[in-house]
């Protein structure tokens, strides 16, 4: 029996899936409805502020959802938001028993969806594939735990660890194939993040550049202490209020008042003692600002400022079968570890071949220490 419900909650996972880039910054949940053997309905949620996926699944099963069983991949809300609670929607069904495959860290539901099923007279199992359910929504969990947004780091590197030659030219380490599925990253997450220096060199557009994309567009989020940005940018060709640059108090006045006018905005933060941008500061704006996934894609100097802060959550190593040499540019510039005891290291490790180039990812191990600034 318990391979037939995990049957039923792979295919509710495989549901879920389908909202990938266009829930945020709600969670993706897929749900299935099963009587007498067989699958009655099914749903998934498609976008935020639109019906969850349990609703989905019972106007998919009609009145065949009486006495049937519900697998849904994470816990049912029971609070008013811009839907109506689906526990109520999942009672007044009928459905009978509720196989939920993890609880949702959310607190205005952690736990209460639960007790909420229950109360009706439902009853309730947790925990089927609960860690194929979790790791579904890692970047939901991490926005609502810390309140901070998820960070996925991206690199592209020569076999020899360096992201450019000696002159900084970068384009192109890696094949086509393997720029496209960045850009597939791009497209399930609400930010794109550089440095300053990144868009002085590159000039890039941060977008999503897919034949037949139809999801959501990323917004741009630059990183500059002097917000020392070439008004020729093309990010700033971007629809307005879709570029966010994110400086300090020596930004000059007459370069936010620019910014501003053209309807981008301008996020002041606190600054280090060497006078960047102080990052755990801006991700905590960046969440205020509801934003709760960032793709990191460079440049060096930025990336070894989050390593160092352990800021990042997953990583995307794009590998190409090139050798760089000495004069190069490395890939984390200026951090020291200590031991090979300290190295950051990465667990759920998936690999993944495009043509002759390699795409290694996985998230960062949390705990330890030793990560070092070699000024």
């Amino acid at each position: 029996m318990s391979s037939k419900r995990e049957s039923y909650m792979r295919w509710a996972l495989a549901l879920a899936l389908e909202g990938l880039g266009r829930t945020s910054p709600n969670p993706m949940v897929g749900a299935v409805i099963v009587k007498g053997g067989k699958i009655v309905g099914e749903g998934y949620h498609k976008k935020a502020g639109t019906p969850h996926a349990e609703v989905n699944a019972l106007e998919d099963a009609g009145s065949k959802a009486r006495g049937a069983d519900m697998y849904v991949t994470l816990e049912p809300c029971v609070h008013h938001g811009e839907t109506p609670p689906c526990v109520d929607a999942i009672a007044t069904a009928g459905i009978k028993r509720v196989f939920i495959g993890t609880r949702d860290v959310n607190p205005l539901v952690n736990g209460k969806g639960i007790r909420a099923l229950q109360d009706k007279g439902i009853d309730v199992s947790v925990g089927i594939l609960e860690e194929s359910c979790v790791k579904l929504n890692d970047r939901y969990n991490r926005f609502m735990i810390s309140g901070v947004p998820h960070v996925t780091a991206k690199t592209a590197l020569s076999l020899d660890g360096k992201i450019a030659v000696a002159t900084g030219e970068s384009k192109w380490i890696t094949n086509k194939e393997c720029r496209n599925y960045v850009h597939r990253i791009r497209g399930t997450v609400d930010a794109v993040m550089v440095g300053g220096g990144t868009v002085r060199k590159d000039d890039p557009r941060l977008n999503v550049r897919l034949k037949n994309w139809h999801g959501l567009m990323p917004v741009a989020v630059v990183v500059d202490s002097a917000l020392n940005i070439p008004r020729s940018a093309r990010l700033f060709r971007r629809p307005k209020q879709s570029c966010i640059f994110a400086t300090t108090a020596k930004a000059p006045a007459s370069r936010v008042r620019w910014i501003e006018k053209n309807g981008f905005t301008v996020m002041r933060c606190r600054a280090t003692g060497s006078g960047r941008v102080f990052l755990p500061h801006m991700l905590q704006k960046l969440g205020e600002l509801g934003i709760t996934s960032i793709l990191l894609e460079g440049g060096g100097e930025l990336f070894s400022d989050f390593i160092k802060r352990k800021l990042v959550d997953h990583m995307v190593v794009c590998m190409a079968p090139v050798f760089i040499g000495g004069g190069g540019k490395d890939f984390l510039p200026g951090i020291a570890i200590p031991s090979i005891d300290k190295v950051v290291k990465l667990s759920g490790v998936s690999i993944q071949r495009f043509g002759d180039n390699f795409v290694i990812e996985g998230s960062v191990v949390r705990g330890g220490g030793g990560v070092h600034r070699n000024n």
